[in-house]
């Protein structure tokens, strides 16, 4: 799998988030799966799928993040509360470890 860099930054909701700029559209569902399987997540919203964006929520029972993709932003993962930042700080250590 390729190696991508990403940084942590808060969104205009004061949301954590942790981005990567340079993911592609068609390495979305691979990297989600990836996320997904190695956290134990199981998914808490339907796929939704537009011209330039795609994203879907998912949860481990205590807390939902959302994985996200854009044309502007690349992959995202975004901490839905407050309480789901520490598994997206874990979930960002994760990606950048490759």
């Amino acid at each position: 799998m390729a190696k991508w860099s990403g940084s942590f930054s808060r969104d205009a909701s004061n949301r954590l988030s942790f981005e990567m700029f340079d993911v592609d559209a068609l390495d979305y569902p691979r990297l989600a799966a990836r996320v997904v399987e190695h956290f134990d997540l199981t998914p808490s919203s339907e796929l939704i799928v537009g011209l330039d964006e795609m994203f879907r929520d998912y949860s481990d029972g205590a807390c939902t993040v959302g994985l996200e993709w854009d044309n502007w932003s690349g992959f995202i993962v975004v901490a839905k509360t407050q309480n789901a930042e520490p598994l997206v700080e874990a979930i960002g250590a994760y990606l950048s470890d490759g």
